[in-house]
């Protein structure tokens, strides 16, 4: 069998892609039906799906395709006991759930990776069921409850008890979630200087793009779709009195297509325009529009991220470059991805909001400033206790504190009579342990002591804490 895939675009949806599956060179009508569905329903409460999420969908289908055909069947034909055996190859686990690294001659994927292909596959096939396409397949599901983070004011909202819990079904495939971390990854202010020294070696179009991201919060996809025009004006604005440090609003389209703005800082726009855009755009534009002539593709009139060759720089290409310079600057494991970027823009919100306020953020306890929380709001786009407390623990590691953890502490006795607090934990825990949460037996106490987010303050006190 012969899987291959293309982009093309949506027949629906306007300014929207979608990727479908060629099987022998004939296009699959049934993950065709999917595709479709889950570009329109697919998002965050049957939204519009991420603008760039129709190719991760399609190459999971399209795995999932493989491995089956590698055994011998369609996947018409596949029951949850081939799906079992694919997950448990790929998780390098044996019939009864334990590692065996020796029976599979490759790396094991991360139990999250694993549940989002899962998850996918569980769509697919609830979807075929949904439109009535014949097929072998019987999912065991089970009742989750659904987790909804709560408001910082939640507590006062009297009719909160009365509100009656969702649920959701849930493939019995899946395992249980990777190990949370309570920090992000980002980059300190040395480190991004070091990131952008190396991609203007490689090409300055690069170290533009990563400045623009760094300095809006912007994901990759919506940074790649920036214009010319939006980095125009800057005299005007100088004129109406506004500094290089003041910021100007911009319009995009965030990943469930709705149009949002961004705060571009002028200093931002000043830089952009000095090293690529009056320097060397206009050549760049000349190479892309004769070369998108020759190719016979049709002119983005207003594309302004252009490479050296005259070609549009995709999202593939920043991926490939964040590979290489991750290599150079040592990080062979942990390397840096340009999701980074939209945590580093949160985290320095974090630190130069703190530094400007006055907000002692190793001092934040379990519940950070409302102000903390109202700054990522307005520059991320949303923002709860939950994120603004992870931003602040990156934010403490980034300052060079002795907190290995990242983990923002608070004493024992301060946690045992904080309700509150004691709530916000077994969120967290919630979040760990996704469908695996066992509320009748989960202890508080016992889970914020072994995660370090509480201190015993009597054992601390007689040195024998460990």
């Amino acid at each position: 069998m012969n899987i291959e895939t293309k982009t093309i675009s949506h027949p629906n949806l306007k300014n929207r892609e979608i990727t479908l599956l060629l099987v022998n060179n004939n296009i699959d009508i049934p993950s065709t039906e999917f595709f479709i569905y889950e570009s329109r329903y697919g998002g965050r409460h049957g939204s519009l799906l991420g603008k760039s999420s129709h190719s991760s969908i399609a190459f999971q289908i399209a795995e999932l395709y493989r491995h089956l055909n590698e055994m011998g069947l369609k996947w018409n034909e596949a029951t949850e006991n081939e799906i079992r055996i694919i997950r448990n190859a790929m998780l390098c686990w044996d019939t009864n759930n334990n590692k065996d690294y020796k029976s599979y001659p490759y790396e094991p994927i991360k139990n999250d990776s694993m549940n989002h292909k899962l998850n996918t596959w569980f769509k697919f096939y609830k979807y075929m069921e949904k439109i009535n396409i014949s097929n072998n397949m019987v999912l065991t599901t089970r009742k989750s409850k659904k987790f909804k983070p709560k408001g910082l004011l939640n507590h006062l909202d009297k009719r909160s008890s009365l509100i009656e819990h969702e649920y959701v079904d849930t493939w019995t495939l899946k395992v249980k979630p990777s190990p949370k971390f309570l920090s992000y990854h980002a980059l300190s202010r040395t480190e991004f200087s070091k990131l952008r020294q190396h991609l203007r070696n490689i090409d300055v179009v690069y170290e533009m793009i990563v400045l623009f991201m760094v300095e809006t919060g912007l994901r990759i996809t919506a940074a790649l779709e920036a214009v010319e025009s939006d980095f125009k004006g800057l005299l005007k604005l100088y004129a109406s009195g506004k500094g290089i440090n003041d910021i100007t609003k911009k319009s995009y389209i965030a990943k469930g297509g709705d149009i949002k703005q961004y705060d571009l800082p002028l200093r931002t726009m000043q830089e952009i325009n000095d090293n690529y855009l009056i320097r060397i755009y206009n050549e760049r534009k000349y190479l892309y529009e004769e070369r998108c002539e020759r190719l016979n593709i049709e002119i983005n009139d207003s594309l302004i991220w252009i490479s050296k060759r005259g070609k549009e720089i995709k999202k593939h290409d920043v991926w490939t470059v964040f590979n290489e310079v991750s290599e150079k600057m040592g990080r062979t494991v942990n390397k840096i991805t340009p999701h980074w970027l939209r945590h580093t823009f949160a985290t320095w919100t974090i630190m130069d909001v703190a530094n400007v306020k006055g907000i002692p953020l190793e001092n934040t306890g379990v519940t950070p400033n409302p102000l903390l929380i109202s700054a990522l709001q307005q520059k991320l786009g949303h923002a709860d206790v939950i994120t603004t407390m992870r931003y602040i623990a990156t934010a403490l590691k980034l300052m060079g504190l002795d907190l290995n953890d990242g983990g923002v502490k608070v004493s024992l006795r301060t946690f045992l009579q904080d309700k509150k607090s004691q709530e916000l934990v077994k969120r967290e825990a919630k979040i760990e342990f996704g469908d695996n949460f066992d509320e009748e037996n989960f202890d508080v106490v016992k889970y914020a002591l072994s995660r370090e987010i509480v201190i015993d303050d009597e054992l601390v006190q007689s040195k024998n804490y460990n």
